[in-house]
């Protein structure tokens, strides 16, 4: 019980000080600076001032507590309004970066288009569905025979080449990707000029073959489709100078016939979304 008198007698004495404090300003404030009480004004001001800086900071807390409980339901609604606003924000900067991604891609494709020659018809197309597995390396497309499409025209994205259309239906096709170990395409190194065939590895590396043992190759060269018909091998179904993708290395072999060489793909299969399908190759 020795605590809260101990509290009572202090808030007594603070209720007192301040009294006599004030009692005492008034009358020297009356008498003016010189009164009689001027000094004793001044030293009840000075033990008083910490005293009132003490309780200020003991019920400012509790007043800004309860300010706080009564102005919540508010903050909390404005809270969310802060939260939707930043989801619609990220919303927005996200499908800008995404239209922004999507035009770089369009524009490559003209650029790509462009390079083909003013002869070659060639037509867009989505890429609607994914067919990547052990047993078959595949993509389709969202145009068919309606739209022009045939059975072994190529088909090219903006970083290089995909592959060649294998089915055809009114409105879709199926693509057989260069990964197919199935697809073979002829190559050139673009350094050296030296000609091979480029055959699917699955999700390795591509492998080309059939390069003369004396060709020196160079790891980062870029290899380009070669457009025309290699010894023992079926005619190219692909426009000259594709870029198929870059030599990563030279394999090792005990044969002294030909050169084996791996080649890292040119186009992010994982990630197609547009491709240009080659309608006619300009000749006829």
């Amino acid at each position: 019980m020795a605590l809260p008198n101990r509290a009572r007698s202090t808030r007594l004495l603070v209720v007192t000080l301040v009294a006599i404090s004030l009692l005492t300003i008034t009358v020297d404030y009356r008498e003016g600076d010189r009164g009689p009480l001027a000094a004793v004004g001044r030293a009840a001001l000075t033990m008083v001032s910490p005293l009132q800086e003490a309780v200020s900071k003991v019920t400012h807390p509790i007043g800004n507590f309860f300010s706080t409980l009564v102005r919540l339901p508010s903050i909390r609604a404005e809270n969310e309004r802060l939260r939707d606003r930043v989801a619609q924000l990220e919303e927005e900067v996200s499908t800008t970066t995404a239209d922004q991604n999507r035009l770089h891609e369009l524009e490559a494709l003209v650029g790509v288009q462009e390079s083909l020659g003013p002869q070659v018809r060639t037509i867009g197309a989505p890429v609607i569905a994914k067919s990547i597995s052990n047993f078959e390396w595949t993509v389709t497309i969202g145009k068919g025979s309606d739209d022009g499409v045939r059975v072994n025209q190529a088909v090219i994205a903006a970083a290089g080449l995909v592959g060649h259309v294998v089915r055809v239906a009114p409105n879709s096709a199926i693509v057989q990707l260069i990964l197919d170990p199935d697809s073979a395409v002829a190559g050139r190194l673009d350094v050296s000029g030296a000609t091979g065939l480029i055959s699917g590895q699955g999700d390795h590396d591509l492998q080309m073959g059939l390069v003369d043992t004396s060709t020196e190759v160079h790891a980062g060269e870029r290899v380009v489709t070669a457009g025309f018909r290699i010894e023992g091998a079926q005619q190219s179904l692909y426009p000259p100078g594709v870029l198929i993708g870059t030599v990563s290395r030279v394999l090792p072999s005990d044969a002294s016939l030909e050169k084996f060489i791996t080649v890292s793909p040119a186009v992010d299969f994982s990630s197609l979304d547009i491709v240009l399908v080659v309608l006619s190759d300009g000749s006829g």
